[in-house]
């Protein structure tokens, strides 16, 4: 472990940590939480702090880590890289930022007229899991569950409840391409697709796997999600001390108190972190934790 400054860990209060590549060992949305972290985080709780899940995940796989973590009884998830709260006791959404229905046909018409066939998607809304055939094929094994497919008019399949003409919410766009790897397609979306300066006030882009880019509204984060909970928990965030290893974590580590860089992180993610703790697969969260128990 290997901090760049002097840091105080006896300050911290709430502890926040991203789950695929940095809390789970394992491969994409579908790893374990090692036994050593299961107990640094009881032993965290125990001490009387507050712990928060931070996952691009939706709360339909969120479920699952929430159950490898073995009863924390005051356990917060921010699912959707933001955009959703979901209470771990009741596994309902107490809080939901959404992609205005307006922006989410304005998107989706933006991609389709630029990228056209080499662009699938996909939608996370509310608690529906929804793609285009194309998503399915090449990213359903990193999904967890069979989507309900939306190919004939993909615009109002994301935008309608199930069986039903009531207008769902959308938290989360998901594009992978036939081809590019989501950085490559990230990049691409960035300078071309989204370049007019309009877009900012309706999107924010990241991305955390190799697989697609993900697509909230303007605004919504790990970092946003984590300033509405602060509030409601009356944490300082200068008493955050925050886990994550890849761009959609950014934002959460520039806004916690101190924060935390995984020894497999991305490049862009060491850069902005205080410290860098040791790989996922070698328990670093648990490393740091453990600390912060001692004293």
């Amino acid at each position: 472990m290997a901090p760049t400054k002097t840091l105080d860990l006896s300050r911290v209060q709430l502890v926040a940590s991203d789950l695929d590549g940095t809390l789970i060992v394992g491969g994409f949305n579908a790893g374990k939480i090692s036994p050593r972290t299961v107990s640094a985080l009881h032993a965290i709780e125990n001490k009387g702090l507050r712990i928060i899940f931070a996952s691009g995940r939706p709360t339909r796989t969120m479920i699952h880590a929430v159950d490898q973590a073995e009863g924390l009884s005051n356990l917060l998830c921010i699912c959707c890289n933001g955009a959703q709260i979901l209470d771990s006791h009741t596994r309902t959404i107490i809080k939901k930022f959404s992609i205005p229905s307006d922006h989410v046909r304005a998107i989706i018409k933006q991609v389709k007229t630029v990228l056209g066939p080499h662009v699938f998607m996909a939608a996370e809304s509310d608690v529906h899991y929804k793609s285009e055939r194309g998503f399915d094929e090449q990213c359903g094994k990193f999904m967890q569950g069979k989507p309900i497919l939306v190919d004939d008019d993909p615009i109002e399949g994301f935008l309608k409840k199930p069986c039903s003409e009531e207008e769902d919410t959308v938290e989360n766009l998901l594009l992978t391409h036939r081809t590019w790897p989501a950085s490559q397609l990230y990049e691409f979306l960035q300078t071309q697709v989204f370049a007019d300066p309009k877009w900012k006030s309706m999107i924010h882009l990241t991305f955390s796997s190799s697989h697609f880019v993900e697509i909230c509204a303007a605004g919504v984060s790990k970092a946003s999600a984590l300033a509405y909970l602060c509030s409601k928990l009356d944490v300082d965030p200068n008493n955050l001390i925050a886990f994550g290893d890849m761009p959609n974590d950014i934002e959460m580590l520039k806004f916690a108190g101190i924060a935390v860089a995984m020894g497999n992180a991305h490049e862009n993610v060491k850069a902005i972190a205080d410290l860098t703790t040791e790989t996922n697969e070698e328990d670093g969260v648990a490393v740091v934790l453990e600390k912060i128990v001692q004293l």
